[in-house]
């Protein structure tokens, strides 16, 4: 059963340990990197480990845009050994539960890196829809809830 688990003292070690692939690295931020961020934003940003049973096999970060009333997904990513299994459409399903319960926010919104084929179907396949125009090589896109 894959779940959400906000990442507290007791498994930021193990999310710290998390990879993805070589050639992926230029699609997602290290995760100390957005620990240290979810820190310096404790007050609007909800990390998640990914569990599959009793198996960290991932990493969200969710932030909340008081100006734009929305979540706006900030780092999601999947351990290069669990990929392919179907972990990251479970995860992407229970933040977007998450926030729906959680708020009344109209709006789930994130970016990915083109060429990064296999998120872009990922976001499509739970509703999202790409905004507007590329910027900096990466594409936004909006899940209307």
């Amino acid at each position: 059963m894959v779940r959400l688990e906000k990442i507290t003292r007791d498994n930021y070690r193990e999310c710290l340990d998390l990879k993805v692939k070589e050639d992926q690295h230029n699609f997602v931020s290290p995760n100390v990197l957005s620990l240290a961020k979810a820190y310096v934003y404790y007050d609007k940003v909800m990390p998640f480990a990914i569990y599959a049973d009793h198996l960290m096999v991932g990493f969200i970060m969710l932030r909340f845009n008081e100006e734009y009333n929305h979540y706006f997904i900030w780092q999601f990513m999947i351990d290069e050994r669990y990929q392919s299994k179907g972990y990251g459409s479970k995860a992407l399903g229970l933040a977007i539960e998450w926030v729906k319960k959680e708020s009344d926010c109209s709006e789930i919104v994130t970016t990915y890196i083109v060429g990064n084929e296999n998120v872009r179907e990922l976001y499509l396949k739970h509703g999202f829809q790409q905004m507007g125009e590329m910027a900096d090589d990466e594409i936004d896109m909006v899940l209307s809830i």
